[in-house]
């Protein structure tokens, strides 16, 4: 059977809006300071690049030097891990090519490099 609740709603008054913060602002940073932008280009943004390269840090956040060639690689479709398997395969490659060239030569490993 359904049971019959009696529910009742106190309204204390409009003035606690006074009191307690209901607009969420608290979520919002509180800086009302407006920061001017300058409009750059392409072309007025290396310069700046260039201007702050060395202020940069070199990793350990996005606003790195790090962060800022993984973004790009990122953009242009490439990992960095890709660029280091590639590079470790070139580097045994090279070995292996050495080695041939020692072993069809005959010559000392010092002396490949004279080449």
């Amino acid at each position: 059977m359904a049971e019959l609740i009696k529910l009742e709603k106190t309204i204390y008054s409009n003035s606690i809006n006074n009191v307690i913060n209901s607009g969420f602002t608290q979520l919002v940073p509180q800086s009302t300071e407006v920061i001017a932008t300058p409009d750059l280009d392409v072309s007025g943004f290396f310069e700046q690049y260039n201007l702050l390269f060395f202020e940069i840090p070199p990793s350990g956040s996005d606003d790195s030097h790090l962060g800022l060639a993984t973004k790009s690689l990122d953009y242009l479709g490439v990992s960095l891990e890709d660029l280091q398997s590639e590079l470790d395969y070139l580097r045994q490659e090279n070995v292996e090519l050495k080695n041939q060239i020692l072993q069809v030569t005959g010559l000392n490993p010092g002396e490949i490099e004279e080449i």
